[in-house]
């Protein structure tokens, strides 16, 4: 799982100026987090954290490293080269049983009860696919395998008739999946916006599926990991992270449509503001619920991720659960 390549590069501040004149941190000196992140719609409040200054607020400023998926960003969390890593469920799961030591920290990005969702399975405008049986012996763009994109493109297979081991699911990064659908490079492809929208919205795309509500409503899909010796060393910049990100949550979920939410999103997507309107936006939350963690494990089990699962409260630090304001 963990064999992409890290490129460093920093994003820097979306909006550094925002945080000119704001008052001095009460903290003897600020501490740099290194955070692993990936350009989608699902890590916005990281973004509006740092536009609106939050996190130095808290005596915080974040370095941000792109990259492809939350597979790819874990193993430079557990090399210390980063601190926190934005990633998916499964692959916090499968490497925290591998022994890597991660834990969950804050909550990320979930899906909703009822579609339109925040990922949803394109192809060609006018191509008889509608079922998971449609798409055997054909192929599915994922952004890596064995992550959670996978993982509900294969139930979503399942569950509307097909065999998913008949699939062949392709890597490709969520930016040029459209391109590969149009390119018939794959028949499919289950992309998160804010590329969703506008692949459903161009002339020669059509909507297939809606992968995560077909499986499992409310699914905790993405969030930040640190590794248990950082937490243990740093348990109060841990909190200060936190609740800097939560006070970006809270603006975020009240300021989706306004115009400076929609220039903070095409600042770091480097999507043109007006693509920007009209996206589907997840439900952003503060805490973690425990039980929709063990109902993941169930679904990894069933697609032999995992021999058994691990326990929720190993996996999730306190922050994770407890509101930390």
């Amino acid at each position: 799982m963990f064999n992409k390549p890290l490129h460093r590069r920093d994003f820097g501040l979306v909006a550094a100026a925002a945080t000119v004149g704001l008052a001095t941190p009460a903290f003897a000196q600020t501490t740099r987090l290194r955070v692993s992140t990936i350009p989608i719609v699902d890590t916005a409040p990281l973004q509006v954290g740092m536009a609106k200054g939050f996190f130095t607020e808290q005596g915080l400023e974040i370095d941000t490293t792109p990259t492809a998926g939350g597979a790819a960003g874990l193993p430079a969390l557990a090399a210390g080269q980063v601190q926190i890593t934005f990633s998916n469920i499964i692959s916090i799961v499968l490497g925290a049983k591998q022994g890597l030591g991660f834990q969950v920290v804050a909550a990320g990005a979930g899906t909703g009860d009822t579609p339109p969702d925040l990922a949803g399975i394109i192809s060609i405008k006018g191509a008889p696919l509608k079922t998971g049986k449609d798409f055997e012996g054909k192929r599915i763009a994922v952004n890596t395998r064995n992550n959670v994109i996978w993982l509900f493109a294969r139930e979503w297979v399942r569950a509307t008739g097909g065999n998913p081991d008949n699939v062949t699911f392709l890597e490709v990064p969520f930016p040029q999946m459209t391109d590969a659908v149009r390119g018939g490079r794959v028949e499919g492809a289950f992309v998160v916006e804010p590329y969703l929208s506008n692949s459903i919205n161009s002339e020669n795309m059509q909507l297939v599926g809606w992968p995560y509500n077909t499986v499992m409503k409310r699914i905790p899909v993405g969030m930040y990991a640190a590794t248990k010796s950082y937490i243990d060393q740093n348990p109060q910049v841990i909190e200060r992270f936190v609740r800097g990100y939560n006070k970006a949550v809270d603006w975020t979920n009240a300021n989706k449509t306004t115009d400076e939410w929609i220039n903070i999103v095409a600042g770091y997507t480097r999507l043109p503001a007006d693509r920007i309107k009209g996206l589907t936006v997840p439900p952003f939350d503060k805490t973690i619920d425990p039980a929709r963690i063990d109902m993941v494990q169930g679904l990894m089990r069933n697609n032999a991720l995992i021999d058994a699962p691990m326990s929720s409260s190993a996996l999730l630090y306190r922050t994770a659960t407890t509101l930390v304001s």
